[in-house]
């Protein structure tokens, strides 16, 4: 009788730490998911916003009349 019950709690054990182990390697996964979609979104944000931060930088130092900013945007928004 008393075998059969250290058998039980051994498999239940194990039953547990398998578990366990699974849990780890999902959370893992998601983990590793939303880290490389988090990388990507910020690293097209970046690709897509540099045009723009380029010009706003030539408009505050003088480099460009209002009138030919407001053009210029308006073609990099319309590239997006």
């Amino acid at each position: 009788m008393m075998d059969g019950m250290m058998m039980d709690r051994s498999m239940m054990v194990m039953m547990c730490v398998m578990m366990c182990i699974g849990a780890l390697i999902f959370i893992l996964v998601i983990g590793a998911t939303v880290y490389v979609v988090a990388r990507l979104l910020m690293m097209k944000s970046r690709v897509v916003d540099r045009p723009l931060m380029m010009l706003k930088k030539r408009y505050v130092r003088g480099e460009i009349n209002d009138e030919e900013y407001l053009r210029m945007r308006k073609v990099i928004n319309d590239v997006k």
